[in-house]
C-alpha cells in the first residue's frame, strides 16, 4: 500500500504532497479549497487521467482543512475562534509574530510575497526580481527530482506564473508583466550559476517559454504601452546571459509579433544580424532565423517578401521543397527538377529518397514520361507493399504488360523474408487474388494474418476461412494465457461471427474452451461474460 511522505500548503490553496508509491516517490500538486479542484499534476507513470493518487491527496487536503477548522476552537467551557483571538491581537503583537515565524521558513516567506507583493511600491527597478531571485536561491532538489520521468519542477516559478496569470484574469497587465519579466532575467541568471548540468538537462523546457506566454497575453491589452515592451525585449535579447537558451528564440517569437505594432524594420535587421553570425546557412539555426523573417512579412500582409526570403534560400530544405511543389504546380517541371538533382548532387545519395523522389514522380505522371513513372513508383514498392504507389506502379502499364510485371513483383516479395510485414499478402489482396491469398495465408498461419486478411476471401471461401480461423485460434489460446490475450480471442470470435456459418463454429469453439481451459479462471469467466 502506498502512503503520503508529506502534505503541506504551499500558498493560499496551492498543495503539494509527496506519495510513495510502486515506482518511487511522486509529487503531486493540487490547486483545491478542500471543495473544488483546479490544476493538479502527477509524477507517477500512470497513464490514468487524473491517476488514483489525485483524489487520495484531494481527500487528506479535505481531511487537513476539516480538521484545522476543528482546532480553531479551544477550551472546555467556551469556545474562541482564531478571529477573535485575531482581533485580540496588537498590531505590534501580530507582526512581531508573523515576522518570527517567517524568518526562517523560505515557503512560508514566500507565500507571504505571492500574496501581498502588489502593495509595494518600488521607485526603482522590478520589485519581482529580489522576490523571485531569493525563491531560487532557496529551491532544493532531492534524490526524486532527479530522477522524476517528468522532470524537474520548480514550484517558486510556479507559484508566480500562477500570480501573473492572476493578475491577468484581474486586468492587471501592468503586474503580470513584471513578474514575466522578472522571471526571465532571473531564471537566465539562475541557469548560468548552477553548475550541474544533469541538473539543467532536467529542467523541462516548458519552463522557458511560460512567462513568454504572459508576455504575448499581455502584449494584446489595447491599453498596454507596446513600444515600452518592445523595447524590453530588444534590449534583452542581446544580453550573453540568453545565448544557447530557448529564450532568445522566444524573445525574437515575441518581438515579430510586438514589431508589427512597432518597428517592422527593425526586427528585420535584427534577424539579419543574427543571421550574418551563422556560418552555416543551411543549418537549423538559420532555418529558425529564416522562418521567423518568412512568418513576419505573412504576418504582415507582405506574401510576395515572404516568398522571395523562401525562394532566395533553398539551401534550407524545407524552403527548396516549398519551391519545388511551387513549381509542380504551375506545372515548371523543368526548375523543379533542376532543384531536386542539384540538391540529390549536393548531397551525393544521403538524402531521404522518399521525400525527393516523390516529387520526381509527381513530376513524371505531369510529364507523362511512362518509363520514369516505371521506374520511381517500382523504387517505392520493390522492397515493401505500398499501395498508393502500387497504384501508380500498375497505371504505367497496359493490360496485356501488367501480368508479366506482376508475376515479376510477385517473385521479388516472395524471394524477400519479412518479420514486419506480408508484402505477397498485401499484393494479393489488392489483386483481388482470393483464393491464392488463402493459400499464402494458410502456409504462415497466425491469429494475427487471419485479422488482417480474412476480409479479402471469407465471403467467397466461408468454410475454409472458419478453419483456418479455427487452427490460429486453439494455436494462439494454447500459447497464451493472461486477461488482455482472453479479450483478444473473443474479438476475433465475434469476427467469426460475421462469416457465413461462423455462429455454429463459434458456440463449438466456446464450448471446447471452457472444458479445455476450465482451470484458468479468467478465460472462463470472459468467455462466460461475452
Amino acid at each position: 500500500m502506498g502512503s503520503i511522505v508529506d502534505l503541506r500548503e504551499t500558498s493560499p490553496n496551492h498543495w503539494q504532497a509527496k506519495y510513495q508509491g510502486n515506482y518511487g516517490v511522486y509529487t503531486i500538486k493540487i490547486n483545491t479549497d478542500g471543495k473544488q479542484r483546479g490544476n493538479f499534476s502527477c509524477s507517477c507513470p500512470s497513464d490514468y487521467y487524473p491517476c488514483k493518487h489525485i483524489p487520495i491527496i484531494e481527500a487528506a487536503i479535505a481531511k487537513r482543512i476539516a480538521k484545522n477548522a476543528g482546532n480553531r476552537e479551544t477550551g472546555k467551557g467556551s469556545k474562541i475562534s482564531v478571529e477573535e483571538l485575531l482581533n485580540k491581537l496588537t498590531h505590534e503583537e501580530l507582526y512581531d509574530f508573523t515576522f518570527r515565524m517567517i524568518k526562517n521558513n523560505p515557503d512560508l516567506t514566500n507565500a507571504l510575497f505571492l500574496e501581498f507583493a502588489e502593495k509595494i511600491e518600488y521607485t526603482s527597478g522590478n520589485k519581482y526580481v529580489p522576490l523571485i531571485r531569493r525563491g531560487l536561491e532557496n529551491t532544493e532538489f532531492d534524490d526524486h527530482d532527479y530522477y522524476d520521468d517528468n522532470g524537474v519542477d520548480i514550484d517558486v516559478l510556479d507559484e508566480w506564473i500562477e500570480k501573473a496569470e492572476h493578475f491577468l484574469r484581474e486586468k492587471k497587465t501592468g503586474e503580470a508583466i513584471l513578474i514575466a519579466q522578472a522571471y526571465i532575467e532571473e531564471f537566465a541568471r539562475w541557469l548560468q550559476e548552477i553548475a550541474d548540468d544533469y541538473l539543467i538537462e532536467q529542467i523541462q523546457d516548458t519552463y522557458q517559454s511560460k512567462p513568454f506566454e504572459i508576455l504575448e497575453e499581455a502584449a494584446a491589452d489595447p491599453k498596454l504601452d507596446i513600444k515600452a515592451l518592445y523595447d524590453y525585449c530588444m534590449a534583452e535579447v542581446a544580453k550573453k546571459k540568453y545565448a544557447g537558451l530557448y529564450m532568445e528564440d522566444n524573445f525574437n517569437d515575441l518581438l515579430m509579433i510586438l514589431s508589427a505594432k512597432v518597428n517592422p524594420e527593425a526586427f528585420i535587421e535584427l534577424q539579419r544580424k543574427l543571421l550574418d553570425r551563422i556560418k552555416d546557412k543551411s543549418s537549423y539555426e538559420a532555418e529558425k532565423i529564416l522562418r521567423r523573417i518568412v512568418d513576419f512579412y505573412t504576418n504582415c500582409h507582405e506574401p510576395k517578401k515572404a516568398w522571395n526570403c523562401v525562394e532566395e534560400n533553398v539551401q534550407i530544405d524545407s524552403f527548396r521543397r516549398e519551391v519545388v511543389e511551387k513549381r509542380i504546380k504551375q506545372k515548371k517541371f523543368a526548375d523543379a527538377k533542376k532543384l531536386i538533382h542539384d540538391y540529390i548532387d549536393t548531397k551525393q545519395n544521403k538524402y531521404p529518397s522518399n521525400i525527393w523522389d516523390d516529387y520526381l514522380l509527381q513530376i513524371a505522371r505531369g510529364e507523362k514520361d511512362i518509363p520514369a513513372i516505371r521506374s520511381i513508383s517500382y523504387s517505392f514498392i520493390e522492397d515493401n507493399f505500398n499501395e498508393h504507389y502500387y497504384r501508380i506502379y500498375k497505371s504505367a502499364f497496359s493490360a496485356g504488360e501488367w501480368a508479366e510485371a506482376f508475376e515479376n513483383l510477385l517473385r521479388r516479395y516472395e524471394a524477400r523474408k519479412s518479420f514486419f510485414n506480408d508484402p505477397v499478402a498485401d499484393l494479393l489482396a489488392a489483386e483481388g487474388k482470393t483464393e491464392k491469398l488463402m493459400e499464402h495465408i494458410g502456409k504462415k498461419l497466425s491469429l494475427k494474418k487471419m485479422e488482417q486478411y480474412h476480409k479479402f476471401f471469407a465471403d467467397t471461401f466461408p468454410q475454409e476461412t472458419l478453419a483456418l480461423f479455427r487452427t490460429a485460434l486453439d494455436r494462439y489460446a494454447a500459447e497464451n494465457t493472461g486477461r488482455s490475450h482472453y479479450e483478444y480471442i473473443i474479438n476475433m470470435l465475434n469476427k467469426m461471427k460475421k462469416i457465413p456459418g461462423g455462429a455454429t463454429a463459434v458456440a463449438d469453439i466456446k464450448a471446447q474452451y471452457l472444458v479445455t481451459y476450465k482451470n484458468r479462471r479468467a478465460m472462463v469467466e470472459i468467455l462466460n461474460r461475452k
